[in-house]
């Protein structure tokens, strides 16, 4: 009897994946076109089948598209599509914009999801190429964002075949809330070959510059992949139409320079650019201290280190600035001398108390006869040391022999009547130690201007004691009160420590157990020369600040002028009993650890160092008596001036906010241009070449 085997799949066990595979394979079967037919066809009965936009809810709306959005297989996307379609318009969800600005189009743009944005393309309304999410991102952005180069060149295509080729340029140009546009991100990210898709587009892209004041050729520079400045740098570029920052000024902060080489190679305008204040790629390296770039001065670039910013200033007078001697010496044989303002480096340096570069110009055989030349303004270099504060810088000019001491400006001012006049106009510590170190190298000047200048305008004289009787008007009785009171105390203390180091004698005395009759009581240490030192400058201090007490007490009377004579006078006291005071002290440790004999010379050698220095602060306080011919005297006030501004971190080499007292015009130092600084020097304004991109910042 013939049997018959009825077999069924459950029967085999065939599984789920058996299924899906043949399931494929019969997919693979169909050519391309009618797989993308028959899904259009079921799109297209979906939005034949919906009902009424009237009858619309938008949480269900709002709901779909979320689902849609977590979708990565196309058939699974079309299934959703077709399964809403009883209740949602499927046209409407291709329209939706979320309440973060994205939409389904911008979802689909992101890796894995290549399908499905290829069939939204073909429903999607052409306004949603253009919409935006709350960070300004474009589906364009998104995609060049997530580094999706096939989302990216579908957007474009879709983007080419609008009707409209103003809205065409309007998409591939818009920029989110960075400024930035789709061939931002792409240079920022890398993606050479999207960089070239979005430029044969729009070539225009390439110039626009983003809230940073970076264009895609100055993000470009910081990417180190050669194909990304082969593409960029190649093109045809005109210079005068990049927006923002130029580009080689980037390469200037990379620390290799073969980008700055490569720019200088392919396009010799593009290296030339200059910023918003005029400064070029040499400015900018004067001004950072890169050596580095000097190193592409040649026959083509040299016309670039005589080219003047719009403070009418060179590369070399940058480096005077900054006192970069180095590349004063580089500069030197293919720069000029003088910027607009008729200065030398050495003005420039002598202005901005660059000692450094005072002095190597000075021992320079050519440079340092322009010690005495004067500027547009008939300014020498000494004139603006001591019309801009600068000690430090004034000090090698002082020393030179060359110097005129009695050269006179277009104003008729010497260096004296600046720096006494600033001085009087407002006594700070910069202006004092200025004045301090000028009179210590001029003899018999006049109190307030020079012989030629009272001459010539004899009202000077009038103008000088209004000056004085203004001053002594701005004076009132609380602020006397308050500076003899501060002298007082000080004055008390030094009498109350003195008196008491006067009994209590380092060694102390001699008892009566073991001395001789005549030697009872009398100080263990009388015959050292130390202890003889110790007993006269103790006695010395004491008596002074005796002294200084007495005037201040007679200070106290309510006649204010009374009070400032008593109070000038308790000063030269005080200047004396503060340093007698000092060396006492000095010679009695000495004499206590003198049986160490390299601790005793340590402690004394020290106490002198900080004695000197402590006596020329006290000194400053008599800026007369410290004028002198006798150069080991003139030599010993440096050293004290230049003590002060290193021991004490004094700033002789940033300028103040001078008034308006027409000595000069302010010009100040070169900045790094159009913001080179906080945004530039950390060398990032997007995301560097290759990064992995981060959502924007919001």
């Amino acid at each position: 009897m013939d049997v018959k085997l009825s077999i069924g799949e459950e029967d085999v066990g065939t599984s789920n994946s058996i299924k899906e595979e043949v399931k494929k394979d019969e997919m693979d079967s169909l050519n391309e076109e009618e797989i993308w037919r028959s899904r259009q066809e079921r799109i297209n009965n979906a939005l034949a089948s919906v009902r009424t936009a009237a009858q619309q809810d938008p949480a269900e709306l709002s709901a779909a598209v979320r689902t849609l959005e977590h979708i990565t297989d196309v058939e699974e996307f079309i299934s959703v599509i077709e399964r809403l379609a009883n209740k949602i318009d499927p046209s409407a969800i291709f329209n939706y914009v979320g309440p973060a600005g994205n939409s389904l189009l911008h979802a689909a743009t992101l890796p894995g999801k290549d399908d499905i944005l290829r069939l939204l393309l073909d429903y999607v309304p052409d306004h949603i190429l253009a919409a935006q999410n709350d960070w300004g991102n474009t589906p364009l952005h998104v995609a060049t964002l997530a580094k999706s180069s096939r989302a990216a060149a579908m957007l474009i295509r879709r983007t080419r075949d609008l009707p409209n080729v103003e809205e065409k340029i309007k998409i591939l140009r818009m920029k989110n809330k960075h400024g930035e546009t789709a061939l931002h991100i792409a240079v920022g990210t890398g993606q050479v070959d999207g960089v070239r898709h979005l430029l044969n587009e729009d070539l225009e892209l390439v110039y626009m510059e983003n809230v940073q004041q970076a264009s895609p050729l100055y993000s470009a520079v910081r990417c180190k992949d050669p194909a990304m400045h082969e593409v960029l740098f190649s093109l045809p570029l005109e210079p005068s139409r990049i927006q923002g920052m130029p580009p080689i000024l980037n390469a200037v902060l990379l620390p290799g320079y073969d980008v700055a080489k490569r720019i200088l190679e392919k396009n010799m305008k593009l290296f030339a650019m200059t910023d918003s204040r005029g400064g070029n790629v040499f400015h900018l390296a004067a001004y950072l201290n890169r050596s580095g770039v000097f190193k592409l001065l040649g026959p083509k670039t040299e016309y670039l280190v005589q080219q003047q910013d719009m403070n009418g200033d060179l590369p070399i007078h940058i480096a005077g600035k900054m006192g970069y001697v180095d590349l004063i010496e580089i500069l030197l044989p293919v720069s000029q001398s003088l910027n607009l303002h008729g200065q030398t480096v050495l003005h420039v340096a002598a202005k901005y108390g660059r000692t450094s570069v005072v002095r190597y110009m000075l021992k320079h055989k050519v440079l340092g006869m322009a010690i005495n030349d004067a500027d547009h303004a008939g300014n020498t270099p000494s004139h603006l040391a001591a019309m801009y504060s600068q000690p430090a810088a004034l000090i090698p000019l002082v020393i030179d022999e060359r110097i005129d001491t009695h050269a006179i400006n277009d104003k008729c001012w010497t260096t004296w009547d600046i720096a006494l006049d600033r001085y009087r106009r407002e006594p700070t510590l910069r202006k004092r130690l200025t004045l301090m170190v000028w009179a210590s190298s001029t003899i018999g000047q006049l109190p307030f201007a020079s012989g030629t200048f009272l001459i010539l305008r004899p009202e000077a004289r009038d103008e000088a004691n209004s000056m004085l009787s203004l001053r002594k008007k701005k004076l009132n009785r609380d602020h006397v009160k308050d500076l003899i009171n501060t002298r007082l105390v000080m004055a008390t203390l030094v009498a109350t420590v003195t008196f008491a180091a006067g009994f209590a004698v380092p060694g102390g005395f001699n008892s009566s157990d073991t001395a001789s009759k005549d030697d009872r009581g009398m100080a263990t240490m009388l015959h050292k020369r130390l202890f003889q030192v110790f007993t006269i400058c103790n006695t010395i201090a004491m008596f002074c600040s005796m002294i200084a007490v007495i005037n201040l007490i007679y200070a106290q009377k309510n006649d204010v002028k009374v009070a400032i004579v008593a109070d000038r006078h308790s000063m030269l006291p005080l200047a004396i009993a503060l340093p007698a005071m000092s060396i006492a002290f000095l010679t009695g440790v000495t004499l206590t650890v003198g049986k160490l004999p390299w601790l005793a010379n340590t402690i004394f050698y020290l106490g002198l160092v900080f004695l000197l220095i402590l006596s020329g602060a006290v000194l400053i306080e008599y800026l007369p008596l410290l004028q002198s011919n006798h150069r080991p005297i003139r030599r010993l006030i440096f050293w004290l001036v230049l003590a002060y501004i290193y021991l004490w971190g004094v700033e002789t080499h940033l300028l103040d906010d001078l008034e308006d007292d027409g000595m000069g015009s302010r010009i100040s130092a070169s900045q790094p241009p159009d913001g080179v600084g906080d945004r530039m020097i950390d060398g990032s304004t997007t995301a560097k070449c290759g990064d992995t991109p981060h959502p924007p910042r919001h």
